[in-house]
Parts: C-alpha cells; sequence; structure tokens
C-alpha cells in the first residue's frame, strides 16, 4: 500500500475500491448466517484476503458476487471448525450479550431482528438461500450458482425456509402469525 502523500498504484487502487464496496455486503450476509460478531468479522477478513489473493481471476468474474459469497460461506465454516477445535461454544445462548443502549432503535428493530434469528435457526441451506434472498434479493440461479446447486433444490430449500420461519416466527409472536 501506499504511503501518505504517494498516489496508489492503479491496481492497488482498483482492489481498494472493490473492498469498499464489497466487503460490507460480505459482511452482512454473513449476519444472515452467524450470530457471533468474532466469527463474522473472521470470516469476512479471510473472504477479503481470498479476493486480493485471486484477485486477477476475480476481475475476469462475470458474477463476483457468487464468487464472494461462496467463499464467505466456506470462510464461514471454517471459522466455527476452528472455534469448535480449540474448544469454544459456538451455542449462541453461550455468547457475550451484546448490548443496544438505544432502547427506541431497538424497539423498531424488533422484527427484523426476530426474523434475523430464526433464519439463523435454519438448517445450514436453508438458511443460507433465505439470507440471500431476503438480504440481496438475489434470483433463483445466482443463489444456485453461489450454493452450488440446481435452481429446483434452491426452489425447494426456500419452500422448506419458508414454513419453518412461520413455525419459528409463530413461536416469537406467541402464535399470532
Amino acid at each position: 500500500m501506499a504511503q501518505p502523500g504517494e498516489s496508489m498504484r492503479p491496481q492497488d487502487r482498483e482492489f481498494a475500491d472493490f473492498f469498499e464496496r464489497w466487503e460490507p455486503q460480505v459482511n452482512r450476509y454473513l449476519i444472515w448466517l452467524e450470530g457471533d460478531p468474532s466469527l463474522i468479522d473472521d470470516a469476512t477478513q479471510e473472504t477479503m484476503i481470498s479476493a486480493h489473493r485471486y484477485w486477477r481471476r476475480l476481475q475476469s468474474l462475470e458474477n463476483v458476487r457468487a464468487w464472494l459469497f461462496k467463499i464467505a460461506r466456506q470462510r464461514l465454516s471454517e471459522a466455527r471448525r476452528a472455534r469448535i477445535r480449540h474448544g469454544l461454544s459456538t451455542a449462541p445462548h453461550e455468547l457475550p450479550e451484546q448490548r443496544d443502549d438505544a432502547h427506541d432503535a431497538l424497539a423498531l428493530r424488533v422484527d427484523q431482528l426476530a426474523i434475523l434469528e430464526a433464519v439463523r435457526k435454519l438448517p445450514p441451506r436453508q438458511a443460507t438461500a433465505m439470507a440471500l434472498q431476503l438480504q440481496y434479493d438475489c434470483p433463483l440461479h445466482e443463489i444456485a450458482d453461489i450454493m452450488e446447486i440446481t435452481t429446483g433444490s434452491v426452489k425447494t430449500h426456500l419452500h422448506h425456509a419458508r414454513a419453518n420461519l412461520e413455525i419459528l416466527l409463530a413461536d416469537v409472536d406467541g402464535g399470532a402469525r
């Protein structure tokens, strides 16, 4: 990287622009799949390191988002396995609590958080498909590319995810849904 006062090389500037655009999107995608901020941050960082490592190849891809999200899901799985190998818990109730002192902001997001938590309780493939659809409005063929499955399988995962979410969210609302 360039020192202060120096200009960046064009390829460094291109990757910096890429990073600024895609790192937050990778992070938001992983938030749908994981509740532990440290795992999310690790997986996001490892994804962007992979993007830098394969930068030339990545520049020629037609669907960069599919590649990034596929790698992000793999890096998240690796981070989870590493945590388990080191004897650390991945159980949501054993993770440190996050405090939000802005009570009003929290009140506005109760429904969103309930959906997010419910998606995290889904089986992994259902959670991935639902996160890609809800957060990014990905078309079925792109979800299929990211998950490396057929569009028919995506439809099945989404169908089951919706049915499971209905049950999970009904439990949250005390059967009101």
